[in-house]
Parts: structure tokens; C-alpha cells; sequence
């Protein structure tokens, strides 16, 4: 089959992300931003952020910013940000952002 052939079914949308879907992405986020979003008391290394309580705005501004290189001295989040596309990195600002709201 040739490839332009292939070419229209490329460029349709892919269905809403499930919260399932996202609490599997948010899951590697906590890896190293601890669980919730949130780094545990005392932890060591200040380097990584809190997400938990962050805006979705500014959550996703950030997220942004490292898939594009933007983020000067960034090491490890550009290289993870590539496996990302708009609508997953939308979802985790989201998610994590609406950790904040509730209550502890």
C-alpha cells in the first residue's frame, strides 16, 4: 500500500484520554516528584519540584517549555518530554493541579 495512502488516517484525532489512562502517566511523574505529586518531607534532593498545587497553566507551561529544550540546565525532563504529545502533557497539568485542590 502506498504511503500516501496512510495519510488521512495520520491526521485524525485520537479519542479524550481516560482518567485511567492519565493516573498510568501520572504514575511515572511520581518516580521522581514523589506520590501525589508531592516530594516526601525532608527529601534530599530540592532540584525536583512539587507538583501537586502548581496551576494547570503553570504546570503545562513548564512541561512545555522542556519538550522544546527551553529549560536552561535542564537534564532529564527534555529527554522525557519527547514521549509526550499536547493532550498527555494538557492531562498530567491538569491532574496534578487538581491534587492541590483537595483536601489532605
Amino acid at each position: 500500500m502506498p504511503l500516501f495512502m496512510l495519510a488521512p488516517c495520520a491526521a485524525q484525532t485520537l479519542p479524550a484520554l481516560s482518567a485511567r489512562d492519565v493516573a498510568v502517566l501520572a504514575g511515572t511523574c511520581v518516580t521522581c516528584h514523589g506520590p501525589g505529586g508531592q516530594p516526601p518531607a525532608g527529601s534530599p534532593d530540592r532540584s525536583i519540584p512539587a507538583l501537586r498545587g502548581q496551576s494547570s497553566a503553570a504546570l503545562l507551561a513548564r512541561l512545555q517549555a522542556f519538550q522544546a529544550g527551553q529549560v536552561a540546565g535542564a537534564t532529564v525532563m527534555p529527554r522525557l518530554m519527547q514521549g509526550y504529545d499536547a493532550a498527555q502533557l494538557q492531562a498530567l497539568a491538569e491532574w496534578f493541579a487538581r491534587l492541590g485542590q483537595e483536601a489532605p
